[in-house]
């Protein structure tokens, strides 16, 4: 017996300090950090202070960016700066537990998403209606508050939208184990950042800067909250078999959609998917297309963006 509890004192010792190493070098998110490191303004809404910053003449037609996953909002620097070009005001954001926003302790769910965005358009008072622009994970975000609230949209355009086919980038096995509390916490503090940085975007040197995300993308995994974040988000916030959503969205708001046909994250079936759910909305396939379309190939998708979002500006 005394063996017995002697392996499990230890066994516990070992989970115990193997989480705190883990994440020993994170450090609280501040607004002093804020204010000397990030270059916009922060809104404070229920949940926290969320993040953003503006672009482009502030009598534009009025264009929302709605992140992915992982990354912030600089993911949608190369297409922000040609819509604010081309006249629209363009606000980015920080998800709540990305980038500069707070990482608030909560549900990350279809709900905490839809509130975050309907209160960062009310706090800053924009004109509406507004269109979004979502890439992955914000395409499935977009459609939901299209479904939630369509009169306060006059369009939407998705980069690589997840909520249909999601191909399982986190490993299909290690993804179901996420989902199971306290083990999936330990295991995801372990290795989540290592999931992460085997990313080809960290482990392909870049060939063209301008075709390159134009920010750092592990600036925000040096400060606590981040990673919670997504496995609350992983947990709570349904990435595939939302066709209904889209279709529901799509009879009452203006949608285009643009896939990559080499995109390893979001399966390309995903394409035909939203094609057979939603009739009204307009898909497109950019073949030679990954999952980092939007500023990979920015020349390619920007006129596209752009015509499509003037077609239907108010």
């Amino acid at each position: 017996m005394e063996w017995i509890i002697g392996v499990v004192a230890i066994v516990a010792l070992g989970v115990a300090l193997s989480w705190y190493i883990a994440g020993s070098s994170e450090r609280p998110l501040t607004a002093e950090i804020r204010k000397t490191e990030a270059p916009g303004e922060t809104v404070s809404l229920d949940a926290g202070d969320l993040y953003f910053s503006r672009r482009g003449p502030v009598d534009g037609p009025v264009v929302v960016m709605v992140h992915g996953f992982g990354t912030p909002h600089f993911v949608f620097e190369q297409n922000a700066s040609a819509l604010a070009a081309a006249g629209f005001h363009v606000v980015l954001f920080d998800h709540f537990g990305r980038g500069w926003s707070d990482r608030p302790h909560a549900r990350y769910d279809p709900a905490f998403y839809d509130l975050e965005l309907a209160s960062l358009i009310d706090a800053l008072t924009l004109k509406e209606p507004v269109a979004l622009v979502g890439y992955s994970m914000g395409g499935i975000i977009a459609a939901e508050f299209a479904v939630r609230h369509p009169e306060r949209l006059s369009a939407v355009f998705l980069f690589t939208p997840a909520g249909l086919d999601l191909q399982p980038f986190l490993g299909k096995t290690f993804g179901k184990i996420l989902r199971i509390p306290v083990l999936g916490d330990w295991l995801w503090r372990l290795r989540g950042r290592s999931l992460l940085m085997g990313d080809p975007q960290f482990t392909k040197p870049p060939v063209d800067t301008s075709r390159c995300m134009q920010g750092d993308d592990t600036v925000q995994m040096r400060y606590r909250g981040y990673f919670p974040a997504l496995l609350q988000t992983w947990r709570n916030l349904p990435m595939e078999n939302c066709d209904t959503v889209f279709a529901t969205a799509s009879k009452s708001v203006p949608m285009m959609a643009l896939f990559g046909g080499s995109d390893k994250t979001i399966g390309i079936e995903s394409a035909a998917r939203l094609k057979r759910a939603a009739a009204h909305a307009r898909v497109e396939i950019i073949e030679d297309g990954t999952h980092g379309l939007l500023y990979e190939m920015h020349d390619t998708v920007n006129p596209i963006l752009i015509d499509f979002l003037r077609s239907h500006a108010r």
